[in-house]
């Protein structure tokens, strides 16, 4: 922890733009409450899914897209292959994970349903893939854009920002950001702000920034011992 707060200050002397640290070592990170989107970026090996089931674990109608093989885990009651099983009405949670040959179909199914229900909580594990290899955009957009009237809570993982619709950001109160250079910290910034911009750039291995609109901004990491977040505030 120290020896990043004296990187941040570093840079901050080099970036005049990046808050000065003046936070205490560990602050309770901002609230994500129903009805709020959430982005969470990241590449491959940064912890983005590890962090995303921690963010869901609490959440009561959730529901997990999940298109990709891994070894993480969402808390859900029960994993699904059809969209037909979110009407079981004996469990409140899902993991909706399909044969790859009909991810398509069964995701808009879901994505519909949860429209049509409202309440549910709702993550895109692969935006990018999500939105344009299954050319499931439309539906995605409706809940980022109007889903919040039906108490709608959407939130996406992707790992390049530059290449997804800035509806994803743009309708985000919160986005989270694991390291970022070049052209894809840029198009965060455009997003967000410049000091989110500045945040990303050079962070340590998984550790990640974390902006909430309209301006609070909070720097930390996962402790998987102790199964909390870790971090502080830049003011």
């Amino acid at each position: 922890m120290e020896s990043f707060r004296r990187s941040l200050l570093v840079r901050s002397s080099l970036r005049p733009s990046l808050p000065n640290l003046s936070a205490p070592e560990n602050q309770a990170p901002p609230l994500w409450i129903p009805s709020q989107h959430l982005s969470l970026i990241g590449q491959t090996g940064t912890g983005k899914s590890t962090l995303a089931s921690h963010l869901l674990r609490d959440r009561k109608y959730k529901l997990v897209l999940r298109s990709k093989p891994d070894s993480v885990t969402y808390n859900t009651d029960r994993v699904i292959r059809t969209a037909r099983g979110m009407d079981d009405t004996r469990h409140e949670s899902f993991t909706l994970n399909p044969k790859y040959e009909y991810q398509r179909r069964e995701f808009s199914l879901a994505l519909e349903r949860a429209w049509k229900q409202g309440g549910w909580t709702v993550y895109v594990d692969e935006l990018f893939y999500q939105s344009e290899r299954l050319h499931l955009a439309e539906p995605i957009e409706r809940l980022l854009t109007q889903g919040r009237s039906k108490n709608i809570s959407v939130a996406v993982g992707m790992q390049r920002p530059a290449r997804v619709s800035r509806f994803a950001i743009s309708e985000s109160t919160h986005v989270l950001s694991f390291g970022l250079e070049g052209r894809d910290a840029k198009e965060l910034s455009y997003a967000t702000t410049r000091a989110m911009e500045d945040a990303v750039r050079g962070l340590p291995e998984h550790w990640f920034a974390w902006f909430k609109r309209p301006r609070t901004l909070w720097i930390g990491t996962l402790d998987l011992r102790a199964r909390e977040l870790r971090g502080h505030y830049l003011t």
